[in-house]
C-alpha cells in the first residue's frame, strides 16, 4: 500500500484510545517572511521551493485569485491501482489519513480555519537555518520524555541560547552554514515571530526531539497550571519539522472557561492532526492540549520545539518576573483533579488505530 500527499478536501472516521494507566507529570519535550513555500514533495521525499502569494490585513489580488481559483489544501490518501477493490480497512485508513489537516498554506481555506480555530501561527522557516539546525542535531538525544510509555526522545538547549548560539556550539566554525543566508534566515524567523504574536521584546528556548515508535502522547499541557493561570497570555509553543519527513502533532480545542474540566467530563473531545511540512512552523499558545509521538521515518520525524515567553519590562528595563522559559513541565492531570488523566476526556482523533504498521511506523 503506497501513500501519497494529494489534494483535495476530507472526511473523517470513528476511534479512540484507552486511558493511560499510570498518572506521572514529567518535565517534558519541550522564519521566512517572504513569498517562498518550502514543501514536501511526495514522489522524491524532498523539500522542493515553489511560489505562494503573501498576504496583508486588507484582502489583496493574490486573496482573490486564491479565493476564484478555489484552492485546497493537500492531505494524505491511499495511492492504489485502478481498478483496486477497495477494503473496509482500506476505506478506514484512508478516511483516517483525510482527516489530517496539512499545513501547506495558511492560504488555504481549511488551514486558516485551524489556525484560528487554536488562534495559531504559520510561520515559514529558511532553508539555510533547517540545515543548519539538522546538522547541529546530536547523534542520540540526551533524555527520554518521563511520561507513561518514554517514547520520546529529546535534548533542551540552555535557556540563554538562541537559534544562533545553539548552530555555533555544535558546528565547526568552517561549516559552509555559517554564512549570510543564514544570518539573513535566523534574522527573519526571530522577525516573524515578533510579527506573528504582535510583540517586539521575547525570548525562546529549544529542545531537539525524536521519535522511538509511533505511540501517541497524550494529551498534555507544558507548564504547571499555576503557571499557565498567571503568565499563559505571556507564553507560546513552537514546532516544526527538521527532515523532509515533516512532523505531525495532535491538537485539542479546549472549551472555553474550562479549568478543571469538572463539567466536560462526560464528554469526549477528539483530537485533530495536524502535518506540519519542512519549511513551516506551527506556533500555538502555551496553554494548548497537544500530543506528539508520531513517527513515520527513518529519523523519527526529527524536530524541534520551542518555548517562546513575550516579555514585559519595567521602565529601568528589569523583567517583571523570573524567567518562565527555566520550568517547561509536561502536565498529563487535570488543573484540580490529579486523579483523573487529561485523556479522559481529550481523546485520540477518530481512526488512528487504523494508521499503526500501515503509515506511522510501529
Amino acid at each position: 500500500m503506497i501513500v501519497k500527499l494529494i489534494k483535495s478536501y476530507p472526511s473523517v472516521a470513528n476511534a479512540n484510545r484507552d486511558v493511560r494507566t499510570d498518572s506521572i507529570d514529567s518535565i517534558g519535550s519541550t522564519i521566512e517572511v517572504d513569498s517562498s513555500v518550502w514543501c514536501y514533495n511526495a514522489q522524491d521525499d524532498a523539500p522542493h521551493r515553489r511560489m505562494c502569494p503573501t498576504t496583508s490585513d486588507e484582502e489583496n489580488e493574490s486573496d482573490l485569485i486564491m479565493r476564484k481559483t478555489n484552492v485546497k489544501s493537500s492531505h494524505f490518501d491511499i495511492d492504489v491501482p485502478a481498478h483496486h477493490n477497495s477494503s473496509l480497512q482500506d476505506n478506514r485508513v484512508r478516511q483516517a489519513l483525510a482527516s489530517i489537516v496539512v499545513l501547506d498554506s495558511h492560504l488555504c481555506p481549511k488551514v486558516r480555519t485551524l489556525l484560528h480555530m487554536y488562534n495559531g501561527h504559520l510561520i515559514d522557516m529558511g532553508k539555510e537555518l533547517l540545515g543548519a539546525l539538522r546538522v547541529a542535531a546530536p547523534d542520540q538525544l540526551a533524555a527520554r520524555v518521563g511520561d507513561c510509555n518514554e517514547n520520546l526522545f529529546y535534548e533542551m538547549q540552555g535557556h540563554k541560547k538562541d537559534l544562533w548560539s545553539i548552530i555555533v556550539d555544535n558546528i565547526d566554525s568552517n561549516h559552509h552554514a555559517f554564512d549570510h543566508q543564514l544570518h539573513k534566515d535566523i534574522q527573519t524567523f526571530e522577525d516573524s515571530l515578533r510579527q506573528s504574536l504582535n510583540h517586539g521584546n521575547l525570548t525562546y528556548r529549544g529542545s531537539y526531539m525524536r521519535t522511538e515508535n509511533t505511540i501517541y502522547q497524550p494529551a498534555h499541557v507544558d507548564y504547571e497550571y499555576s503557571v499557565l493561570n498567571e503568565y499563559g497570555h505571556k507564553l507560546f509553543l513552537a514546532f516544526f519539522p527538521l527532515t523532509s519527513e515533516g512532523t505531525f502533532l495532535q491538537l485539542w480545542n479546549k472549551p472555553k472557561n474550562d479549568h478543571d474540566g469538572a463539567s466536560s467530563m462526560a464528554g469526549k473531545l477528539p483530537g485533530q492532526v495536524v502535518y506540519i511540512p519542512y519549511g513551516k512552523m506551527l506556533v500555538v499558545p502555551a496553554e494548548t492540549v497537544h500530543g506528539g509521538g508520531f513517527k513515520r521515518g527513518s529519523s523519527g520525524n526529527l524536530r524541534f520545539h520551542l518555548y517562546i515567553e513575550v516579555e514585559d519590562e519595567t521602565a529601568t528595563g528589569e523583567k517583571t518576573h523570573d524567567d518562565l522559559l527555566h520550568h517547561p513541565t509536561n502536565k498529563y492531570t487535570e488543573e484540580n483533579d490529579r486523579s483523573r488523566e487529561l485523556c479522559e476526556r481529550f481523546v485520540d482523533a477518530y481512526g488512528l488505530k487504523h494508521l499503526l504498521g500501515v503509515f506511522f511506523d510501529e
